[in-house]
């Protein structure tokens, strides 16, 4: 069965797509996402939590950017209806 494990928390989902959790949605209110991924092992959690996980720094960074842009064009498409 799959398990889904649900964060606000942008840097913490920026750790997750990193070790290879597949994201599987976001969803957006406002200019906040919530991230989705899929069987992600609250040993995983718990280290992020202990300080005890180490990402590559710039990758870090980068997917931070990736994850706050897919949250504001999600965020603007709010209003599209597919109209030109």
């Amino acid at each position: 069965m799959n398990q889904i494990y649900s964060t606000t928390d942008i840097l913490l989902a920026a750790v997750l797509k990193i070790k290879g959790y597949h994201l599987s949605s976001i969803d957006v209110k406002g200019n906040k996402g919530t991230f989705h991924f899929d069987n992600v092992p609250e040993s995983t959690v718990l280290d992020y939590d202990l300080g005890d996980t180490l990402v590559e720094p710039v990758l870090f960074n980068n997917t931070i950017k990736q994850l706050t842009t897919s949250i504001r064009r999600m965020a603007d498409a709010k209003g599209f209806n597919g109209k030109r």
